[in-house]
């Protein structure tokens, strides 16, 4: 699967950093419809999928009927998590090679993703504190659960979730931390191999059980399993020893250790990262690095993938509250649709999208928070369902304007100065930091 390059052209903006990546880019990726410097098709995804997130999770505590509907015949709101999935592996690869830093990296990811993700934290604890009809989770530990929460690593514990909806970030910030080890390990182009190793994976170890299984035993948390460790270590010999390797080493143990005790089974987790992956590769084919025909065969080797590993491996749980049972046609289903609606939106991605959409895309993140926050708090209201139905999701968009505007771009704007200040120290010198090679040029850009 051989990737080609092209010389650098222009810099994208990441709809997700909500900053300027620079990218090898050739002529298609010119043609990309934008507005403000984000790119249109990408936001308009987002906007569709916090859309149907929200509407499938509120919806579903209005009508049994529609949870039941959607774990029988279609998964709305996993088809909005596939979605984010696809856009994030699409963009956030091109976001670490912009910068070419990996510190400078993670200082986005913070002031991106946490400080709105504490507010709804917080959010939420003070109302169980405050309110005599809601309640935490059973067995809440106040001080440890919420320090644990904070991380967004939760859902590779035992203790119960803050925020229902927080096991996606679990999964980003996994994905994350592969590619950051990848990029250590000086791996990251090698995108397609990634997407296609993960997504085979899916299929031939779909059927493995938890390798440490802290979920039973919380009290191990400290060990892990020998062969992986081993593994682990024979993939970092092509490092140089010193802080490089100690960054590599960190980074994979954190992703062995949360991928071990994983709450879904492992052919699920498998075909999340390598949807993500499968994004990644679509990303290279816009800029020219990877050829059509290598994209479009990964592409398809995920949809092909996504049929056999759930008709081989699905094993369906009955959802409380319906009795409805999913299937692995419900799940392929779920899978393939995003991918479909990706790659569509993708070909298209000359074409101007509504102002609406895309903007429901800059604010999807508030959108994703706001909405389990409303489904804690929201109170019942007369009139039926459609009444409560409808306030909710006026009080998540309208809440989420606000959150957007006045919680997620200030701290955005907080983390580029706080990059500033570090370059002007000179803090881009970290030897985590792999030399740009000159095959590879990276344009950086910004706003």
């Amino acid at each position: 699967m051989a990737e080609r390059q092209v010389p650098a052209a222009r810099a994208e903006t990441d709809p997700l950093v909500d900053a300027a990546p620079g990218t090898t880019a050739g002529a298609q990726t010119d043609a990309t419809a934008t507005r403000r410097g984000r790119l249109e098709f990408l936001d308009a995804l987002r906007g569709i999928a916090a859309l149907t997130v929200a509407v499938q999770h509120i919806g579903e505590t209005h009508w049994v009927e529609l949870l039941g509907w959607s774990h029988h015949w279609f998964r709305a709101g996993e088809f909005g998590v596939l979605v984010f999935f696809l856009c994030s592996g699409f963009i956030i690869p091109a976001s670490m090679e912009r910068r070419n830093d990996l510190v400078e990296f993670w200082i986005g990811r913070l002031f991106r993703l946490w400080p709105l993700y504490l507010l709804i934290m917080g959010l939420i604890l003070l109302a169980y504190r405050v309110s005599d009809r809601l309640a935490p989770p059973t067995g809440y530990r106040v001080l440890g659960d919420s320090l644990l929460n904070m991380s967004m690593l939760q859902v590779f514990s035992s203790r119960p979730l803050v925020i229902g909806a927080s096991w996606t970030l679990g999964y980003e910030l996994v994905f994350y931390l592969l590619v950051s080890l990848l990029f250590v390990i000086g791996l990251h182009r090698r995108s397609a191999i990634t997407a296609t190793v993960l997504l085979i994976a899916a299929l031939g170890l779909g059927g493995a059980g938890t390798l440490l299984a802290l979920q039973l035993r919380p009290e191990q948390w400290w060990t892990l399993p020998g062969a992986l460790l081993l593994l682990l270590v024979v993939g970092l010999s092509r490092i140089s020893r010193g802080r490089t390797s100690l960054v590599a080493l960190g980074l994979g143990l954190v992703v062995v250790l949360a991928l071990s005790n994983r709450p879904h089974p492992m052919y699920f987790v498998l075909l999340l990262l390598g949807s993500m992956f499968v994004g990644t590769v679509l990303y290279r084919w816009t800029t020219g690095e990877t050829a059509g025909r290598t994209a479009a065969g990964v592409y398809a080797l995920g949809l092909v993938s996504i049929v056999a590993t759930q008709r081989a491996w699905h094993v369906g749980y009955v959802e409380p509250i319906s009795g409805e049972t999913p299937q692995w046609w419900t799940e392929a289903g779920t899978f393939l649709a995003a991918y479909l609606l990706f790659g569509a939106s993708l070909l298209l991605r000359q074409r101007s999208w509504p102002r609406v959409l895309t903007y429901l895309g800059t604010i999807s993140y508030s959108v994703y928070l706001l909405h389990a926050l409303v489904l804690v708090t929201f109170p019942a209201l007369p009139g039926g369902p459609w009444v409560g139905f409808l306030a909710m999701m006026a009080t998540t968009l309208l809440g989420s304007v606000v959150t957007y505007h006045l919680v997620e771009k200030p701290s955005i704007a907080l983390g580029r100065r706080v990059t500033a200040a570090r370059r002007e120290r000179g803090g881009r010198t970290d030897p985590a930091r792999p030399a740009v090679s000159p095959e590879h040029p990276v344009v950086t850009a910004g706003r």
